[in-house]
């Protein structure tokens, strides 16, 4: 209830304050998103610019980068009898995931006449964006047939599987601004596009090719377990699937995605100029 009493208020200065001055060429611009009723109501989604070049046009672009670095211990320290009867240690396992993304929007505007506090205008924007990740998962096993029954002799390693993405895509946009104070807007927007993403092969690899042929628990994690073998089964013959992989070999894998159609930012642009 209070925020909506808030936006009630923020609209109620629209109507009874002085008037509002746009933008008339020269001035730069910087976007937050609103959502009066929302848990959150201003977030970012990246950063968006824009720069009046005049009072009819302009030039925008947005950015957005970001990534995670995420490492835990997946499995905790334990104890096992060695073949000559004494107390092993068996070390903590432990796993990493990175991430990161990045996407940029660069675009262009035509505004119209609109009215004093009103502004609407005409687009496109192409987009790219990029994505990846890595994980890498330990595990404790035998380094040979011999060293199966022997505890001791056992090592830890490691197996890493890579996933990406690229995106590219082209947007006719349609927006319009209100200006309720100087300087200060509330925005919508609605877009017309396309875009094709292209999914990199999954790429796995194993720090040691025997330990991953004696561990069971390796070759049964669904996150590795689509490593094949030559003929021999001594080692891992080739190291990549066709595709994210990430339907596990249960469903046919995508290499590429395309679509296109109308969409809408489902909050509200909050921007000031500058």
């Amino acid at each position: 209830m209070k925020k909506a009493i808030l936006f009630i208020a923020l609209v109620a200065t629209t109507v009874v304050g002085a008037q509002a001055q746009k933008f008339q060429g020269g001035e730069k611009n910087l976007e937050v998103e609103f959502n009066p009723f929302g848990g959150s109501p201003i977030g970012m989604n990246g950063i968006r610019f824009r720069m009046f070049n005049s009072e009819s046009s302009a030039i925008r672009v947005g950015f957005n980068i970001g990534g995670t670095n995420d490492n835990q211990v997946y499995s905790q320290q334990d104890k096992t009898e060695g073949s000559d009867g004494a107390t092993v240690i068996l070390p903590e396992l432990n796993q990493s995931q990175q991430t990161f993304n990045f996407a940029i929007r660069p675009g262009y505007e035509k505004h119209f006449a609109g009215t004093d506090r009103l502004s609407p205008y005409v687009g496109a924007e192409l987009m790219y964006a990029m994505s990846s990740s890595t994980m890498t998962r330990e595990f404790h096993n035998a380094n040979n047939a011999d060293d199966q029954s022997k505890p001791e002799n056992w090592q830890t390693w490691d197996m890493t599987v890579k996933n990406g993405s690229s995106t590219f895509g082209l947007n006719a946009l349609a927006g319009v601004d209100f200006y309720f104070v100087d300087n200060f807007y509330l925005g919508a927007e609605i877009n017309l596009g396309f875009h094709n993403t292209s999914y990199k092969d999954r790429e796995t690899t194993a720090g040691n090719e025997d330990a991953w042929k004696y561990s069971e628990a390796a070759q049964a994690d669904p996150d590795f377990y689509q490593a094949t073998w030559n003929a021999e089964e001594t080692a891992i013959e080739y190291q990549t699937i066709i595709g994210p992989g990430d339907n596990l070999g249960l469903t046919p894998s995508s290499t590429k995605s395309s679509g296109w159609g109308p969409n809408f930012q489902s909050t509200l642009r909050l921007g000031w100029l500058f």
